[in-house]
Order: C-alpha cells, then structure tokens, then sequence
C-alpha cells in the first residue's frame, strides 16, 4: 500500500519571507549590523536578527529546553516599559519553564562599558519591571562556548524551517516508537521510517526533539550526519 504524502502548503514560503526582509529592511534605520530572517520553531514566525551575537543567541535559545517563549526584538516594547535608556541595553526577553522573565544584553566581551547597565540592575524587581527577574549579560565566547551544538543547532534550524508548514506530530510519533522498540537509533534509522519527501520530513521531526530535549543525542560531540544517535531522555 502506497504511503500518503504531504500535502503541498498553502502559504509560499519565499513570499513571507520577502515581506518580512522587506519590512525589517525599511526599519532598521542607520545600523550597520547584517540583518538575518529566520524562521524560529521555538515561536513559529519568521523572526529578524541583527547581527552575529542575535544570531548566535538565536540558536542557543532555539536549542535550550527551559526555555519555553523568547522576543527576540522587544525594543518597541520595552520604550514603553522602561524608557528608551534601559531599552536600548536589552537585546532579548526569554521566559524560562519555571516563570522567570529574564532580559539579555548581549556583547562582544566584557567588561560591559554601558552606563545604563547598573541603574537597569538596580531597577529591575520592582515598580515597571516587578515582573522581570534578572538581566543576564553574554558575551560572544559565551555564546558559542558549546561549539559542536551551535554548528548542530544551525543545521537543525534549517532542516525544521523547511518543513514549517507541515505538521510534525505524526513523524515525531514514529521516532518515539522507534526509539521505544530499540533504545538508541541513529538519524538514518529515523528518515528510513518513511520514503521520498517524507524523509525530511521525519528528519526535521527527531532534530525538533533533540532541541527540545524531548530526546537526548550527541549533537554535541558529534558533527549531524547520517550516524548521529538519538535515545529516550
């Protein structure tokens, strides 16, 4: 019995992601960073990045379990909240499965020259940001300290990108099955449990887990190829 395969998306992919370059284009202003539009499976939209270190944060956050929503450009917001100063310092806003709101600056290296940095720390807690819990400051090394991951990360991305329009629930639940019958499977094992374009579709399922941590593997030692393991977490 032939196997059912995806249905063509609706939406085309390169006409949302024109529109969204388009608008982060004409509201960059006068900054010199590269823009990068990319897809977030950890919010489903396309998000803008500016720069390196937003890029590198972006697959550190897309990869790290505890967290669970991230805005990945809360400046507008943040004016409202805390005034433009303390805006400014403020690269992300990521809430963590135990309910904390933390603010990130991210930087070059340390030591952090910025002015507003310690009447931010002093502020936060209390009156308009009573909600938030802390701000962390990463530096670049800090970023891509796990260098394997950020390498795995990057690749992973793109795999779940491509398969955004899909529904990945069933294909997850194959792996699952797979991984309950034989304890450790490699990424070949998983695009086997499907043919033709279903292949990407199952790899895009079990590299979503492993980022969510719904399934250990050692894309953290290993480069991503047809041999990399996935085990129950």
């Amino acid at each position: 019995m032939s196997k059912k395969k995806p249905d063509t998306p609706s939406t085309r992919l390169g006409t949302q992601m024109r529109g969204a370059m388009a608008s982060a284009y004409s509201g960059r202003g006068h900054t010199a960073a590269d823009l990068y539009l990319h897809y977030s499976p950890k919010m489903q939209r396309d998000v803008v990045l500016t720069g390196k270190l937003q890029y590198f944060h972006f697959l550190l956050v897309e990869r790290d379990p505890s967290v669970i929503e991230v805005d990945y450009a809360p400046y507008e917001r943040l004016v409202q909240v805390a005034g433009q100063a303390f805006a400014e310092v403020v690269a992300a806003e990521v809430k963590t499965q135990d309910g904390h709101v933390v603010w990130r600056r991210l930087i070059d290296h340390e030591p952090d020259r910025a002015e507003a940095v310690p009447d931010l720390r002093k502020s936060i807690g209390s009156g308009p940001l009573a909600a938030v819990t802390r701000l962390d400051v990463l530096t670049l090394r800090q970023l891509v300290g796990d260098e394997m991951w950020t390498r795995n990360a990057h690749r992973a991305v793109s795999w779940i990108t491509a398969a955004r329009d899909w529904p990945l629930v069933e294909y997850k639940r194959r792996v699952l099955k797979l991984i309950k019958d034989t304890r450790v499977v490699t990424f070949d094992d998983c695009l086997s449990l499907g043919e033709g374009s279903e292949r990407a579709l199952l790899g895009a399922a079990v590299l979503q887990m492993a980022m969510m941590g719904s399934v250990d593997s050692d894309l953290g030692q290993r480069p991503l190829t047809a041999m990399s393991t996935f085990s129950a977490a």
